[in-house]
């Protein structure tokens, strides 16, 4: 065979470089371009993603104390929003006064306090709710019965049913 390679014309012999040179390109673009060039578009990729999360992260850090003060704000108006109704409902229970539909209004911040105000619906006897009144109003929270609407319902005249707004201001 080798003997028959060496009778080609100078033009076959051009002919079959060029074929052999395109074979050998395209085996290196398939087998060591393509896939060096897909793993540094990759690359590209993750530093791109990197870099968003890197710019996210700087914009959180420079926000950082505004985001700590707003949630420290709301925070601590909900953890004294919980303490008043964790107050509210161990008196009602100890008093044997039902609570039911406790919504509590948004905080209305007055300057220099804030009141908290808070709407239940209660049913016990009337010497029942009016022990739970009177602990309500004493310290330590002191909270003050804007609204004080009391009912029979029809059927049971030793019950009572009503509705308290009550309120407690924080400097």
């Amino acid at each position: 065979m080798p003997v028959k390679a060496m009778n080609l014309s100078k033009r076959e012999k051009y002919i079959s470089i060029i074929v052999a040179g395109i074979i050998v390109l395209a085996i290196a673009y398939n087998f060591l371009i393509e896939p060096l060039f897909k793993k540094w578009h990759s690359f590209n990729n993750e530093i791109i993603k990197n870099e968003i999360a890197l710019k996210k992260g700087l914009r959180l850090l420079e926000n950082r104390n505004d985001i700590i003060r707003e949630y420290n704000s709301y925070a601590s108006s909900t953890r004294t929003l919980s303490r008043i109704l964790s107050y509210i409902e161990k008196h009602a229970l100890s008093a044997g006064v039902k609570t039911a539909n406790i919504k509590p209004r948004p905080v209305v911040d007055k300057g220099y306090y804030k009141e908290y105000i808070i709407e239940l619906q209660i049913e016990g006897s009337f010497s029942s709710i009016n022990t739970f009144a009177s602990e309500l109003i004493k310290p330590p929270l002191l909270i003050t019965i804007k609204k004080f609407d009391l009912r029979t319902p029809t059927g049971t005249p030793s019950t009572l049913k009503g509705t308290l707004l009550l309120s407690k201001l924080l400097i």
